[in-house]
């Protein structure tokens, strides 16, 4: 209702102004008795009074309630002014002279009684006279009446007034305790909901908590379990290489017995074959001599000067057959020397040159054994990855360690590493982290040695018509060492010829950059363009880009 008041008060105005214009030129006294005008005052008051109750009592819902209030607030106002403006004209109307008020008042019965004077004078003057009595009493009770209804109005506007102030405390007490519940409602929440976030901030700090617990327990356990690994795992390593030097004390004992040994025999083989042909080349010559003295005594006597100068012939053709006998001897010993005599064949060496390959890549080369290799003439890797098997015995017979060349993998591991590859071995060696001395030498333990062969990569599989290609077939893997290089990096490789390499098992830079003249031939012919590797600089440009460069 204060908002309404507040809001609307100008529609108030307008009502109480159309009140009082309509109250104060309303001719109620026109009709007999008050007639429409208090059948009206009394409808209106009844459905006023109808209109408080209900908006009192608060019977219509929400929006009706609204309108319905708005329309008892116009109608109380615009009452006021009808009864304001009523009043107002009934003094006015007592203020003026009586004889005026009774002339303006009885002017149409005048003329009705002049009319009637005209038919009778004097019954027409008698009953004039007793109607303007009878008009008299009926205005003042009509003034009355509407004294009456003026002070029910004003009184049942001042209960209504009452009773809107009193609902509106009463709303504005129940909307502020339902505020005081509402903001009561909003800090228990809050307070719940506070409550709440402690009790999750709690749980996950304790979760937090318990789960740095676990990880530092889980840490703990697994770097207990690393060390204990790792003192197992160095245990077992010093009892290994305990065994391995014991297992090569005891094989470098047993070889070098064995080389001894073989060595006194041989010795002792060309000493005694020495020795017989000696002794039977001074028979026979003694032999001889005494036949031929026995033959010069004979002809002495039938020509001494003949038989001196044949005796002469015959020692000078000795002394001659003495000396082809020692130089066959000399011959053999020089042959046994040289090993012609082992088993399997001799591999072509070569001269000594500025860039002989480090041999002591290889597992098992160490500094007497790579100076017993350039003694022979092999000086590169890729001597040792050409050699076949027989010249692998002969090696091995004449280094007195049969076997081992094959038994250590040396060609494999010189394929590898002649092509551009590397082994853990050789990577230690580049590295500086393995130092290679004469302990190298020492042949592997069989176990050892079939471990390393095992770690070795597989090498590519053989391809349709490789023999039938001049050249010799570059070294290839099965399959790539770590990642693949892009060899379309190189100028002349393109898809097709990349995917053809790695078929040869060719996957890296370094591998392209250590193919030998051989090599390049047969790879050439393998790819049916002849001499356009060397044209095109595949050999440089992968060398460029082993070494991280751009060609």
């Amino acid at each position: 209702m204060q908002y309404l008041i507040a809001t609307y008060w100008m529609w108030l105005v307008v009502a109480l102004l159309a009140g009082a214009v309509v109250g104060y030129w309303l001719p109620w006294r026109r009709t007999p008795k008050g007639g429409i005008g208090r059948l009206l005052l009394g409808w209106g008051a009844g459905a006023f009074i109808a209109g408080l109750v209900v908006a009192v009592f608060d019977w219509l819902p929400q929006r009706a309630g609204l309108y319905l209030e708005t329309l008892l607030l116009l109608s109380f106002w615009y009452a006021v002014g009808g009864l304001l403006a009523a009043s107002l004209r009934v003094a006015t109307s007592r203020t003026k002279p009586a004889s005026a008020a009774l002339l303006g008042s009885a002017r149409p019965e005048s003329s009705a009684l002049a009319a009637r004077a005209k038919a009778a004078v004097k019954s027409v003057q008698d009953e004039a006279a007793s109607a303007k009595a009878v008009d008299e009493a009926e205005a003042a009770a009509a003034a009355k009446a509407a004294e009456e209804a003026r002070d029910a109005a004003v009184k049942a506007a001042e209960d209504a007034r009452v009773a809107v102030e009193a609902k509106a405390v009463e709303v504005m007490r129940a909307a502020a305790a339902a505020k005081a519940a509402k903001d009561e409602q909003l800090a228990n929440e809050a307070k719940a909901v506070e409550a709440a976030r402690l009790a999750a901030a709690a749980a996950k700090a304790a979760a937090d908590a318990r789960m740095a617990a676990e990880v530092r327990a889980a840490e703990e356990a697994r770097l207990a379990a690393a060390a204990k690994a790792a003192q197992d795992a160095r245990t077992a390593a010093e009892v290994k290489a305990a065994e391995e030097a014991r297992l090569a004390a005891a094989t470098k004992a047993v070889e070098d017995a064995r080389i001894a040994a073989a060595a006194k025999a041989a010795e002792d083989a060309r000493l005694a074959a020495a020795a017989k042909a000696a002794r039977d080349a001074r028979i026979a010559a003694e032999a001889k001599a005494a036949e031929e003295a026995r033959v010069a005594a004979k002809a002495v006597e039938d020509a001494r000067i003949a038989t001196d100068a044949k005796a002469a012939e015959e020692a000078h053709a000795t002394a001659a057959a003495k000396a082809a006998k020692d130089d066959h001897v000399a011959a053999t010993a020089a042959r046994a020397d040289e090993g012609t005599l082992h088993p399997g064949s001799k591999p072509p060496g070569i001269a000594a040159d500025d860039e002989a390959d480090d041999l002591k890549l290889i597992k098992g080369i160490g500094p007497k054994n790579e100076k017993a290799c350039h003694a022979l003439g092999i000086y590169k890797l890729r001597q040792i990855a050409d050699w076949t098997p027989d010249e692998a015995v002969w090696v091995g017979h004449h280094m007195a360690f049969p076997g081992r060349i094959e038994r250590e993998h040396w060609i494999a591991q010189a394929k590898l590493l002649a092509s551009g590859g590397d082994t853990e071995h050789s990577l230690a060696v580049k590295s500086g982290s393995l130092v290679v001395d004469d302990k190298a030498d020492e042949p592997l333990d069989p176990a050892a040695a079939e471990i390393f062969g095992k770690s070795l990569p597989e090498p590519a599989a053989a391809v349709d018509g490789e023999g039938k290609h001049p050249g010799r077939r570059p070294y290839g893997l099965a399959r790539a060492i770590g990642q693949a290089d892009n060899l379309k990096r190189i100028r002349g490789i393109g898809p097709q010829n990349e995917g053809r390499l790695h078929k040869l098992g060719i996957w890296h830079f370094s591998q392209i950059a250590a193919w030998s003249d051989e090599n390049v031939k047969w790879v050439g012919s393998y790819l049916a363009f002849s001499g356009r590797i060397h044209r095109e600089k595949w050999i440089a440009q992968a060398r460029e880009l082993a070494a991280g460069k751009d060609p």
